[in-house]
Order: C-alpha cells, then structure tokens, then sequence
C-alpha cells in the first residue's frame, strides 16, 4: 500500500486534513523486511516509529530467559510510538511474522517536520498522544480484569 493510501486510514493521522498528508508524506519512507527478520530488538536503540502497510509483526518480550509473543499486529497498525516522544531504548522486540512492508517515520524526520510545518507536526503529536493513551487505558483495564480474577 503506497503512504498516500495508508495515512488517512492510519489512527495517529486522524487530526490531519488535506494537503496535510501530502506534506507529512515527504518526511516518511518505506522499508521491506523479510519474513523471520528482526525489525529491532529488545534494549535497542529507538529512534523511529513505523506503519505495517502490508505483513504482520510479532511483538516479543524477554522474560526469565524465555521470549513469549506478546501480540501480533497487521496492515495499518504503529509500532514504536514513544520513540517520537522520548529517547528510551526498545521496550520489546519486533520480528517480521510475514513479509513485512513499513513506512517510517525517523525521530529526526519529525523533529525537521516540527521546524517546517509546526502546526502539522502538532497534528500528529496530538495524534500519537492520543494513541498512546488509548494503549494506555487499554492495558490498564487488562491488567485490573487480571488482578481481580486472581484476587
């Protein structure tokens, strides 16, 4: 799926409108991964933030020397949303379930998009913020139905 196609479909680009996909669209670029390769890993570096445009992801996460499957995410899905907000290392591995197309979005990218269209760079901020937060409330009420079937 090309990224003029996929933006508008795309939760964290909800507040754009018009031209604006045009503008954001300069500062994103595609990347392909195998099927079994490693999008990143685990304590790595952040950086960027990417879109499935086509494939599907296994997000992975280390613990007691064991990796279990956390989630798996398809076409139109985000990954790596706080690595526009702030500079921590990979909270999780990504590994490439199918033959994985993305469009990404690099830390620097935004960062010379803010200083060019602030307004448009506010609109995806707000778009991730708002992401973020859902992913947020999600995991809260997953960790209370948890809770309280134990208790």
């Amino acid at each position: 799926m090309a990224v003029q196609d996929l933006l508008p479909k795309l939760e964290v680009f909800n507040p754009l409108e018009g031209d604006d996909y045009k503008i954001i669209q300069k500062y994103m670029f595609n990347h392909e991964y195998d099927e079994g390769n490693y999008v990143f890993k685990e304590r790595d570096h952040g950086g960027y933030m990417f879109f499935i445009a086509d494939g599907e992801v296994e997000i992975i996460k280390q613990l007691d020397n064991n990796r279990h499957t956390i989630a798996t995410l398809t076409t139109g899905r985000s990954v790596g949303e706080m690595s526009l907000i702030d500079r921590s290392l990979r909270s999780a591995t990504v590994r490439a379930k199918t033959n994985l197309k993305l469009i990404l979005l690099k830390r620097e990218d935004f960062t010379k998009l803010d200083e060019e269209n602030p307004a448009i760079a506010n609109k995806v901020l707000m778009g991730v913020c708002s992401l973020l937060s859902k992913n947020l409330r999600d995991t809260n009420n997953r960790f209370t139905e948890q809770l309280l079937s134990i208790c």
